[in-house]
């Protein structure tokens, strides 16, 4: 959307999953080996909490930088995920900063929802 615009609200959302794979450059995701096989060893939940607490530190870091940069945001907590959600932010400048950061756009999922003003559009 063009930031002069007057006729729509952007309602962005950030969701940042915790088990998706999302970056994890070692294969299969030590949770979906988890979540998908019957035997189970020790070694197997090390992994899979290698990969929980690097995931979440990565999501921690996305947070801090959206937050950094614009204060306007809600958070809510779900059993799977973190939501971040503002009306006041062009969409297009929160992808530019997380790809500066060398996040990718596979670690997040953006929705974007466009709320009339006033009028015809």
């Amino acid at each position: 959307m063009r930031p002069e615009n007057e006729t729509c609200i952007q309602k962005v959302q950030l969701d940042f999953p915790f088990f998706s794979d999302c970056g994890w450059d070692q294969g299969t995701t030590p949770w979906q080996r988890l979540t998908k096989t019957r035997g189970l060893t020790p070694d197997t939940l090390r992994q899979g909490q290698k990969f929980i607490m690097w995931r979440l530190e990565r999501i921690a870091s996305m947070m801090e930088i959206l937050l950094d940069m614009h204060e306007d945001w809600q958070l809510v907590g779900q059993k799977d995920r973190i939501l971040m959600e503002t009306v006041s932010l062009d969409f297009n400048r929160a992808l530019q900063v997380l790809r500066q950061n060398g996040f990718s756009d596979q670690e997040f999922i953006l929705t974007v929802e466009y709320l009339r003003k006033w009028g015809m559009l």
